[in-house]
């Protein structure tokens, strides 16, 4: 009896303390429910079903011993209602040093039409997760920054782009001089010996203009046939590039003479008959063809490799054409004076009806040529060579 009323004299207490623990739980359980609402990545944690049923006295009691080794845990602190922070977001990767001192070093400017539309500077090379070699020398950081100097508006070009632009052709240079020569016309080819005519041709040549004459007579029976002779004239300016014409006169026999007046300002032509054509810079007549050809070999024999083609624009009898003279490569012509060194080229006609024209030019300082050839379509040749007399 005494020990039942014991135990009974406890119950109380035993139901205070489970209604304290409940009260704790249910505190602990608010507490993460609305922690819940400020972390929205935390899931919250799943709801407790507390029964009361588990904290009811047994219905028989132990004895002492019994409800010590029962007797419950000690009670948990309740957790204090703060508001969790929230977790941190993780902070991007860190971009590659290059790049971010590019972007940092890149001012901020308006849009430049030019500059948008400017040649796209190729990648590197470096594939993802290859190491990139850098060059510290001073060559390799001037290549390094010579694309960021390429996309700023006004920036000079790279040293390869400049490198790889187009050297301009050096000048041509005109010695002041003057002087006449003699040839001797062939029919046929020179061997044979058949003399038709005899040529002379002077030169006047100053630090601005020039002259050049030629007359052509026929000789033995030919000038029974070719009554009188052949003059031309050419007269113009002498500039870097060479001869400029800026009249050409021309007179075979009897016949009318033909004649065509230059405007270079213009750039325009007039010939006798009053045809009116256009005339590109560097034109040249009959007569002064070859002799600018030969001051450009002087000046640019780069231009005269064997293979190469050379165009000039040339005054026909009423019009303007661009004449193409391919160099063939260097032959030996025999003069009177002896054996001389030149580069022979040779012109076709842009038609079946004009004749096939081939010039060698001396390797030396001439400035006329010392043997050219025409032929004709129905391949009858006159053949003029160098003569001492």
């Amino acid at each position: 009896m005494r020990a039942l009323a014991r135990s009974a004299g406890r119950a109380p207490a035993v139901i205070a303390f489970l209604l304290l623990s409940l009260a704790a739980h249910l505190a602990v359980l608010r507490g993460a429910s609305v922690s819940g609402w400020f972390s929205p990545s935390v899931p919250a944690a799943a709801p407790v079903t507390v029964s009361l049923i588990e904290f009811a006295p047994p219905p028989t009691l132990a004895p002492p011993a019994a409800e010590a080794k029962a007797s419950p845990p000690p009670r948990p602190k309740p957790r204090p209602r703060t508001r969790p922070r929230p977790a941190p977001r993780a902070a991007p990767e860190a971009a590659p040093a290059a790049t971010a001192e590019a972007s940092a070093s890149a001012p901020a400017a308006a849009f430049d039409a030019d500059s948008f539309w400017a040649p796209i500077v190729p990648a590197s090379s470096a594939q993802e997760g290859e190491a990139a070699t850098v060059d510290a020398s001073p060559a390799g950081r001037e290549a390094e920054a010579a694309p960021a100097r390429q996309a700023e508006p006004g920036a000079a070009p790279p040293a390869a782009e400049a490198a790889a632009a187009p050297t301009p052709e050096p000048p041509i240079v005109v010695a002041p001089q003057s002087g006449s020569v003699r040839y001797r016309v062939h029919y046929g080819d020179p061997a044979d010996g058949n003399v038709v005519a005899t040529l002379e041709q002077s030169f006047d040549i100053g630090a601005d203009r020039y002259r050049l004459h030629s007359e052509g007579r026929a000789k033995g029976l030919i000038a029974w046939f070719y009554r009188g002779s052949l003059v031309q004239d050419s007269v113009g300016t002498v500039s870097a590039q060479g001869l400029a014409p800026s009249s050409y006169r021309e007179q075979r026999g009897d016949r009318p003479p033909r004649s065509a007046a230059i405007d270079v300002a213009r750039g325009e032509v007039v010939f006798g008959s009053g045809v009116k054509r256009e005339a590109p810079p560097g034109v040249q007549d009959r007569l002064s063809a070859a002799v600018q050809l030969a001051l450009m070999r002087q000046s640019r024999p780069a231009l005269f490799e064997a293979g190469a083609t050379i165009r000039l624009p040339m005054l026909g009898s009423s019009s303007v054409e661009s004449v193409g003279w391919r160099v063939l490569g260097e032959e030996p012509v025999t003069t009177d004076a002896g054996v001389v060194q030149a580069v022979r080229l040779s012109r076709t006609g842009s038609s079946e009806d004009d004749p096939a024209i081939d010039v060698w030019l001396a390797l030396d300082a001439r400035i006329v040529p010392v043997r050219m050839r025409i032929t004709e379509p129905s391949g009858r040749a006159l053949d003029q060579v160098l003569a001492t007399q």
